[in-house]
């Protein structure tokens, strides 16, 4: 990771972690809440075969569906652009859920990213930036939330093993992914996703960090694992490889 992602991820966790709190019950809040927001609207109506199916025979599957509904939501754009405004309204709608559970969670959430905090949507762009994927794009959010979520339930300690070449091709089946959720039917509705599914990965990645820095990763990783099988996607299956998640 870049040396800003770094500093970054330095400053936030310690945000997060003062005063002392139970941190993986803090971070599992976070993941929680953002699962039930943005992101699970594409996970919950996803299948194994669907996600784990390649780049290509996702392309045939939507060549095949003729439905006016699929037709329209492939026309609508997955980049936007972002404002400061968005930004702040997806951290106080996700805080304001978090709080309703654990007022802590939600007031950590604050604490780190509300107003005159840190941006989550720089650290996103360090985060991506070497894959040379654009950050402001609902596609490049989702796969790296998915990626995360992989490095995370499959303990890949070593990032370089990760290629460009992989971030892009999941970036593309994240696309086709995305051309099959309903809801994404205006540039406002896949702003508001891609947003969410920012903030959603920045929470897994810390909460990764922090798992790792107290000893806690097995348990960390195990609930992550649950989490996505929850969703439909069970990422000890799969391998990432330059066609995106395919099965091992």
């Amino acid at each position: 990771m870049k040396k800003l992602l770094a500093l970054a991820t330095t400053a936030v966790l310690g945000v997060l972690l003062a005063p002392a709190t139970h941190a993986q019950d803090v971070y599992m809040d976070m993941f929680n809440s953002a699962n039930q927001t943005a992101v699970s609207m594409s996970l919950v109506n996803i299948n194994n075969a669907a996600v784990l199916a390649s780049t290509r025979n996702a392309s045939a599957k939507r060549g095949a569906a003729g439905s006016a509904n699929s037709a329209a939501n492939r026309k609508v754009s997955l980049a936007y652009t972002p404002s400061a405004a968005l930004r702040q309204q997806t951290v106080q709608d996700m805080s304001r859920q978090m709080k309703a559970r654990n007022p802590a969670a939600g007031q950590a959430l604050i604490n780190a990213f509300g107003p005159g905090k840190s941006d989550y949507g720089q650290i996103f762009t360090e985060l991506v930036k070497e894959s040379g994927l654009p950050a402001d794009n609902a596609a490049t959010a989702f796969a790296a939330y998915l990626e995360i979520g992989y490095i995370v339930v499959n303990n890949v300690l070593d990032q370089r093993s990760i290629t460009p070449a992989m971030d892009r091709g999941l970036q593309q089946q994240a696309t086709g992914l995305l051309a099959q959720n309903k809801t994404l039917t205006s540039p406002a509705a896949v702003a508001k996703f891609g947003e969410a599914t920012k903030l959603q990965a920045i929470l897994l990645y810390l909460g990764w960090q922090n798992a790792q820095k107290s000893g806690q990763a097995s348990q960390f990783r195990a609930t992550i694992a649950e989490q996505f099988r929850k969703q439909g996607l069970d990422l000890s299956l799969v391998k990432l490889t330059t066609q995106g998640l395919v099965k091992k």
